[in-house]
């Protein structure tokens, strides 16, 4: 059952991530699959490295790994980084305020059905508590979700990042060839 879990996962989100980059591409150009690039290399090697570190673990539910990480994490990535960038973009926002639209569209979707839905109710990955980590600063008292706080602040900035860099690399290399 989990290999054809992860073949299923990793074949739905090659498709899905592929038709945003493919929207991408002809929405704002070609640095859309450089960009698509860097957002499965980036994320499987965080997903990697803060696995790694004990912060979580997946679990062999997810048939698939490249390393320590699912092959369709990194893809679901892609997906869900382009695919809020695309959804603001439609809905009539401009450059940098819907790239920044699209981190908090993200770190919403982890907050209210990635993590309670992949991680809490089918146990794709269980959360492990690490004392003096990344962001021990955040006091215990206001984790009260499903993953700790740093997450979701991940799951917000990645994306923007990603989009913002995305959207000014277009704007520069539309300038110079202009």
């Amino acid at each position: 059952m989990s290999r054809l879990l992860g073949v299923t996962m990793t074949s739905a989100f090659l498709a899905l991530g592929t038709a945003t980059t493919y929207a991408l591409l002809n929405l704002i150009g070609p640095l859309a699959l450089p960009q698509s690039l860097t957002v499965m290399f980036v994320a499987w090697l965080g997903e990697h490295y803060v696995s790694g570190k004990g912060y979580y673990y997946y679990t062999p539910y997810n048939g698939l790994f490249v390393g320590r990480v699912p092959t369709w994490i990194p893809l679901m990535w892609v997906f869900v980084v382009q695919g809020g960038l695309l959804l603001f973009l439609s809905f009539g926002f401009a450059g940098v305020s819907a790239a920044v639209a699209s981190g908090i569209f993200c770190a919403l979707l982890d907050l209210a059905f990635i993590e309670p839905y992949l991680s809490a109710r089918k146990t794709l990955w269980h959360w492990t508590p690490v004392h003096a980590g990344y962001f021990a600063f955040i006091p215990s008292k206001a984790n009260r979700f499903t993953a700790p706080p740093g997450n979701y602040i991940v799951w917000f900035v990645f994306p923007a990042l990603l989009n913002v860099l995305l959207i000014t690399a277009t704007f520069v290399l539309e300038i110079g060839l202009g």
